[in-house]
């Protein structure tokens, strides 16, 4: 499948998406040759008060004015993409919501789901960006592209080495399938398998991987690493940094229950703090 429409959400609060993570952002938009819809969400923040809370800590007020440093952050995150775009000559869209702060990842994956990809932003200390991402992983039934602001800042290249996290489910499946053209234009692609970690892996199953993907033009070699009764996301983790991958392609499992999110134990180690930027999809 070849990627047209990307959807780039840009955190507007409390801290707005770092300049390093837009300008990777529009890179993606060129590399894979798609128009790119930049979106800011203005944050609305329902108050429950009375006259005496209004009058002693003006809470009112307190909330409006967060409103509107949301809103002046957004458009200033829109403004250096649409400079960053036009310097890429990437065809560009800006687009400005509104949602409830606990609302925007809802609100995001819904957007998402009339494109062909959606890139992430994940950065900062406010967990709700975490809870963002999450919901838009889960929900938006679309491949998602993460962009941790620390893995961004120490990586030059965008996607010359990437390492397709393999464990034969279904979202493992459906993350490889989704990122086809990725890997089609990287300059090395590794098979990872942890051995010990899940029944039926073992150390000919990247093989099979390895074989799909030269059906598709696509060279790449199996690895696998023995999980030593250890966390697979530690292992997974070890092997991107030691090999410097700029790309993790994985597939994401977990469910919703509300807000809270119930996550398998290496998705839930590398949406923590990914060691590179990470393509997600759920099945």
């Amino acid at each position: 499948m070849a990627f047209k429409d990307i959807l780039l959400q840009l955190d507007s609060y409390p801290e707005p998406t770092p300049p390093a993570v837009i300008e990777r952002g529009v890179w993606w938009a060129r590399h894979l040759q798609a128009t790119l819809t930049a979106l800011a969400v203005d944050i609305q923040i329902p108050v429950h008060s009375n006259r005496i809370a209004d009058y002693l800590i003006g809470l009112t007020d307190l909330a409006r004015a967060e409103e509107a440093k949301s809103h002046r952050q957004g458009q200033d995150v829109l403004a250096q993409a649409a400079a960053s775009a036009l310097r890429a000559e990437v065809e560009f869209l800006a687009q400005t919501h509104r949602a409830h702060l606990y609302d925007v990842g809802e609100h995001v994956a819904r957007m998402a789901r009339t494109r062909d990809l959606c890139i992430v932003p994940l950065s900062g200390r406010f967990d709700e960006q975490q809870a963002v991402v999450r919901t838009v992983v889960f929900g938006s039934g679309r491949p998602t592209l993460i962009l941790d602001e620390t893995a961004v800042e120490a990586r030059a290249s965008g996607c010359a080495r990437v390492v397709v996290a393999w464990d034969g489910g279904a979202s493992a499946a459906r993350a490889l399938a989704d990122s086809f053209p990725v890997l089609a234009k990287a300059d090395a692609v590794t098979v990872l398998t942890i051995s010990g970690d899940k029944l039926g892996v073992d150390d000919q199953t990247g093989q099979d991987v390895v074989r799909h993907l030269r059906s598709h033009g696509v060279t790449a070699h199996a690895k696998t690493l023995a999980s030593d009764h250890g966390s697979a996301g530690m292992v997974i983790e070890r092997y991107v940094r030691q090999v410097d991958a700029d790309l993790l392609v994985m597939g994401a499992y977990g469910h919703s229950r509300l807000r809270d999110f119930v996550l398998g134990g290496a998705t839930e180690h590398l949406l923590h703090a990914p060691p590179t930027a990470l393509w997600m999809a759920h099945a």
